[in-house]
C-alpha cells in the first residue's frame, strides 16, 4: 500500500502544514520533500539552535496516518539520549504507544525542536523520558540471562562483605537462549525460577558479596581476576585466570547483582555478563486451585482431546496423573494433538509424561499402554481399573462405548467423580458431562439420559465413536473434519468440569451436569458457540448399604471358598 497515492489529500495536508510551520518560526530550515528508497514519502529539514544547525530526515511509515513517522539524524550519528541508539530515531513526544491520527508532520518536527533544545539547555530543568521499556524489550539481543527470584535475592544480599560462598547453578538450552538460574546457596535448596525436574544442566559456582564502595567489574577475564585478588581469593583468581574451563560467578554489590561467566570458545576464553531477568512472586491461578497438587487425576485416552485436558489440568497445578492409552502418535496427528512432531512413533501416553514434565517440572505421571474395552488380558484390564479407582477424578476422553463402560464402572464402585467429553463429527460441536455420587444419576444411567435427550431433538446424537470421529459429510460432498480449535474448546470445557470436580466437590460452578456446545450451525445448533445444557435427573447415592441378610452371605459364600480360613471364629458363640 502506498498511502500518499491512496489519499493524497493527506499527503498535500502534510506538506502544507510544515510549510506554514517553516513561515511561522525561524529554527526551520532547509526543508526538501522527496521520495526516499522504496517510494516512502520523506522530508529532510534543519533544526537551528544556538548557532547550530541539526540536519534531520523525517520519513512516512507505510501506514501512515494510523502510524507515526520516523525521525532521525542524518548523519546517522548519536544525537540525543532519548534515542534508539546511533543512528535511530528519536523517542519524541509522539509515539506509537500514544499515536493519533490528528498528529501531524509539523507536530514531530516541533516536537524534534524542543527535545533538541531542551537537551542543550544546560541551565533548563532536565527533560522527562517518557520510554518505558518493557521486560521483553530489555533482554532483546542477549542471550545469555540470569533469572532472579526474590528470596534468592535476600539470601544474596544477606552474605556478609567479601565472602565467598559455593552456590549450585541451573542452567538450561532453550530457543536459542541460554537461562541460569541458582537452585541451592552453600546446600540449601532455594526456590529456583523455573520447577525443578526439567531438562537442565548443574554446575557449581560461587557467590561473593563486594565490600563496600566496590565496583562491579568489566566482563573481562583481566578485571575479574584482579578484583577476585584485591579480595583475597586466591583460588578463584587462579581460576579466573586460567587459559580453559568454565566459570560462574555471582557478585552482589550495594546496589545490583550481577552473574559473570567465562566458557571455552574458537580457541579463546570469553567471559560475558547476564542480563538480569527478576522473577515476579505470586500466583496467575485462583486459591482455590492451591489443593490441586496433592489431587490425582486419571485420564483414559491420550489423543487429541485427552492430551490437551492433560496439559490444561497441569498447568492448573495437578501434579500426579494416570495416563491410560495404548495408541502410538504419528505425523497424521499433529493436526489435533498437543504433542509434537518429536513424538511421532512414540506411545501417546509416554509422549504425554514427556509433555508434562516440559510444563511443570517434577510431577508423578504413572502411563499404562493399554487399551482399556480393548483386545487385553483380564489381568491387564483389572490392573488399570485398579489404578484409576484411586484416582480423585476420572476423564474419559475416548469416545468409545465400551472404554466407557469400564470408567463407569470403575466410578460407581469407587464413589469418585466421572467426567467425560466427546467431539461430534465434522467439528460441529461437542458434549462434557460429569457426575459425582449423591449429586448426579449414576454413569450408565446419566448416559443414557444424554442419549435420550439428544434422541428428544429429532436427531440421534451425533457422537464420535465411530470409524472416523472427526470426520463428518458434508453437504457439499466433502468432509467436514474438526480442527485443533474446535477441539480444543471442547478440550477447554472438560478440564473446567475437572477442576471444578476438584476444587469444590460439592457446590459446583456449573448449575448443570452436562453441556452440549455448538462450534458450527448443525444438528440442534442455530450458530456457533450455542450451548445447550442437558439436565440430568436423579441424585440417589450409586451404592446402597447392604442389609444384613446380604452381609450373611456374603459370609455363607466366604467360608465356602476359605473353609480353613476361619476355623469356627465367625460362628455366634451358644
Amino acid at each position: 500500500m502506498i498511502w500518499w497515492l491512496e489519499n493524497p489529500t493527506r499527503a498535500r495536508s502534510e506538506r502544507q502544514s510544515v510549510a506554514d510551520l517553516a513561515e511561522r518560526v525561524s529554527w526551520l530550515k532547509g526543508v526538501r520533500w522527496y521520495l526516499s528508497d522504496g517510494a516512502a514519502f520523506a522530508v529532510d529539514f534543519e533544526i537551528e539552535h544556538d548557532c547550530a544547525s541539526i540536519p534531520l530526515t523525517m520519513t512516512y511509515a507505510e501506514f501512515h496516518p494510523n502510524a507515526p513517522p520516523m525521525v532521525v539524524p542524518r548523519d546517522g550519528g548519536r544525537l540525543s539520549g532519548h534515542q534508539y541508539g546511533a543512528g535511530g530515531n528519536l523517542c519524541l513526544e509522539y509515539r506509537a504507544d500514544n499515536w493519533e491520527t490528528t498528529i501531524t508532520g509539523a507536530m514531530m518536527i516541533e516536537s524534534a525542536q524542543r527535545l533538541i533544545a531542551g537537551e542543550r539547555d544546560v541551565d533548563g530543568p532536565e527533560l522527562p523520558s517518557a520510554h518505558a521499556v518493557s521486560i521483553g524489550q530489555s533482554v532483546r539481543g542477549s542471550y545469555f540471562r540470569f533469572l532472579l527470584t526474590l528470596p534468592i535475592e535476600e539470601r544474596l544480599k544477606a552474605i556478609e562483605s567479601a565472602q565467598s560462598i559455593e552456590i549450585g547453578i541451573a542452567e538450561k538450552y532453550h530457543a536459542e537462549t541460554f537461562t541460569v538460574t541458582i537452585a541451592e546457596i552453600n546446600g540449601v535448596a532455594d526456590a529456583r525460577a523455573w520447577p525443578a525436574g526439567i531438562r537442565e544442566m548443574t554446575k557449581r559456582g560461587h557467590a561473593i558479596r563486594l565490600p563496600q564502595g566496590a565496583a562491579m567489574p568489566a566482563a573481562a577475564q583481566e578485571s575479574i581476576a584482579n578484583l577476585l585478588g584485591d579480595l583475597g581469593l586466591a583460588t578463584l583468581r587462579e581460576q579466573a585466570l586460567a587459559a580453559t574451563g568454565e566459570m560462574d560467578l555471582v557478585l552482589v554489590s550495594e546496589t545490583e547483582i550481577a552473574h559473570f561467566y567465562a566458557y571455552d570458545g574458537c580457541q579463546k576464553r570469553y567471559f560475558g555478563r547476564s542480563r538480569i531477568l527478576k522473577v515476579a512472586a505470586g500466583s496467575r491461578l485462583s486459591d482455590d486451585y492451591a489443593i490441586l497438587p496433592g489431587k490425582s487425576v486419571g485420564i483414559v485416552g491420550c489423543g487429541s482431546l485427552g492430551s490437551k485436558v492433560a496439559a490444561m489440568l497441569a498447568r492448573a497445578g495437578v501434579r500426579k496423573f494416570t495416563l491410560v492409552d495404548d495408541d502410538v502418535m504419528f505425523a497424521a496427528n499433529l493436526v489435533r494433538n498437543e504433542l509434537g512432531a518429536a513424538a511421532a512413533g512414540v506411545h501417546k501416553v509416554d509422549a504425554v509424561r514427556s509433555r508434562l514434565i516440559e510444563i511443570a517440572g517434577t510431577i508423578d505421571v504413572t502411563v499404562r499402554r493399554v487399551a482399556l474395552g480393548g483386545q487385553e488380558s483380564a489381568d491387564s484390564t483389572d490392573s488399570v481399573m485398579s489404578a484409576l479407582r484411586a484416582c480423585d477424578v476420572i476423564i474419559d476422553a475416548t469416545a468409545d462405548a465400551h472404554c466407557f463402560n469400564f470408567c463407569a464402572a470403575v466410578a460407581k464402585e469407587s464413589l469418585k467423580p466421572f467426567v467425560w467429553g466427546e467431539v461430534f463429527a465434522g467439528g460441529i460441536g461437542g458434549l462434557v458431562a460429569r457426575v459425582r455420587s449423591g449429586h448426579e444419576p449414576e454413569p450408565q444411567a446419566a448416559r443414557n439420559q444424554i442419549n435420550a435427550w439428544c434422541n428428544a431433538h429429532g436427531v440421534p446424537a451425533p457422537l464420535a465413536g465411530i470409524s472416523a470421529p472427526y470426520t463428518a459429510p458434508a453437504e457439499s460432498g466433502g468432509p467436514l473434519v474438526a480442527d485443533d480449535a474446535e477441539v480444543s474448546v471442547i478440550a477447554g470445557h472438560l478440564a473446567r468440569l475437572a477442576t471444578d470436580v476438584l476444587t469444590r466437590p460439592e457446590a459446583s460452578a456449573f448449575p448443570v451436569a452436562a453441556y452440549a456446545i455448538g462450534l458450527r450451525t448443525a444438528w440442534i445448533f442455530s450458530q456457533p458457540f450455542e450451548t445447550w445444557p442437558i439436565e440430568l435427573t436423579g441424585s440417589e447415592p450409586w451404592k446402597v448399604e447392604q442389609d444384613p441378610a446380604s452381609v450373611a452371605e456374603s459370609l455363607a459364600l466366604l467360608r465356602e471358598l476359605l473353609p480353613t480360613a476361619f476355623d469356627g471364629h465367625d460362628q455366634s458363640s451358644k
